[in-house]
């Protein structure tokens, strides 16, 4: 029996997808109205999944060619680039070798060889550049083969925030924001979970994708849209679970959908023929917590001693809109503001601390979790 609740990030089926539908519309109707998207959210709150998703419906995989890189690994235009040109052609090259011509001859400066995979063997097409100096006429390139598609292409791309890393960032951005603005068939949605970021790159008069993407913004899941979805699939395989216990684990997250996700994915694999309470629920996230407890225990090693006393603070707080207030300082016995400041902001870099709604708060959940219980709180 297949576990319905899907930990792994990739998109499966629409049965195992949990509501959206707002989202969804939006931005179905943002793709048919030729404007294209900024999503923005926490990291594993699921903006690939509603991309999947979304692309998945007859509406749009009918008349629409659909591309999805994930830039989070990219340190440059030229990865950029070579990431692009193999999604395009993985998800082409069904039409044969005309498609094959058509790309070379269009995309003259990207070379495609074949390798052998390390892992499987297997062979596997490989992609390089016939001089890196040149990646900017290589994505104009791309864009013109996309332009000429049978069908109009979406483009997807996910942490788009890491082109702000890239050498050449302002460069970089203010190329492709040149390349988007010229296209008239291809549409683009930029997904990123950096908040502060995102809002730089898309709501800062100053930079070249300023109020140029129709935004959506993804929040939680509503408690009871997700509970609905939990119920029905314990239902639908004959278990029983409280629908408290549903509540609970939603309200310990804060329906922070990865993190729901994968205890209601133990409590599945946990059921033994009882109605599964919050006893059960407590079970499943201690024994998750000590699954990734050594991978805790590096991350924290590894931090600076102000850094370790905000994050013991933190967890201790679950979130709060002030940490460098004297209040919060002198409960959690730290030095001072500015000290609080200086390990504030690396942590918040590094997506280990993130804000919403103007609250801090530690990423990871479960590391969270992790903290509390290693200091007995």
């Amino acid at each position: 029996m297949n576990n319905p609740f899907i930990i792994t990030g990739r998109y499966v089926a629409p049965e195992f997808f949990c509501d959206r539908e707002k989202e969804t519309g939006e931005l179905v109707s943002n793709i048919e109205n030729w404007r294209n998207t900024v999503m923005i959210s926490l990291r594993r709150m699921g903006k690939s999944g509603l991309i999947y998703h979304v692309f998945n419906k007859d509406v749009i995989k009918e008349k629409y060619e659909t591309f999805f890189i994930d830039i989070y690994d990219t340190s440059s235009l030229e990865e950029f680039v070579l990431k692009l040109s193999k999604e395009i052609t993985a998800r082409l090259q069904h039409k044969g070798e005309r498609f094959f011509e058509k790309f070379v001859s269009i995309v003259n400066s990207v070379k495609i060889g074949f390798a052998q995979n390390p892992l499987t063997g297997q062979p596997e097409m490989d992609f390089s550049l016939t001089d890196a100096k040149f990646s900017s006429k290589t994505l104009e390139q791309l864009f013109e083969f996309l332009e000429g598609a049978e069908k109009p292409c979406i483009v997807a791309i996910d942490e788009f925030q890491q082109i702000a890393e890239y050498g050449n960032a302002q460069k970089d951005i203010a190329t492709l924001r040149t390349f988007v603005q010229g296209c008239k068939r291809t549409r683009f949605i930029f997904a990123g979970s950096n908040r502060r970021m995102m809002g730089k790159l898309f709501h800062t008069p100053s930079e070249p994708f300023f109020m140029s993407c129709s935004p959506i913004m993804l929040e939680a899941i509503e408690k009871e849209k997700y509970a609905d979805f939990v119920l029905k699939h314990f239902n639908a395989n004959n278990r029983q679970i409280q629908k408290e216990t549903v509540n609970y684990v939603y309200e310990m997250f804060e329906g922070h959908t990865w993190f729901v996700q994968y205890v209601f994915n133990r409590l599945f694999e946990m059921y033994d023929g009882r109605t599964l309470t919050i006893g059960d629920a407590n079970c499943a996230i201690n024994y998750i917590i000590d699954i990734f407890a050594p991978i805790f225990q590096e991350i924290y090693m590894g931090v600076s001693e102000r850094q370790k006393e905000l994050l013991y603070a933190l967890a201790k707080e679950g979130k709060t809109s002030s940490p460098t207030s004297v209040d919060f300082i002198k409960k959690y016995n730290l030095r001072s503001a500015s000290a609080v400041q200086g390990a504030l902001k690396p942590l918040a870099e590094e997506e280990t601390i993130s804000s919403m709604d103007g609250s801090y708060f530690i990423t990871n959940r479960f590391y969270s979790m992790w903290l509390a219980m290693r200091h007995n709180l």
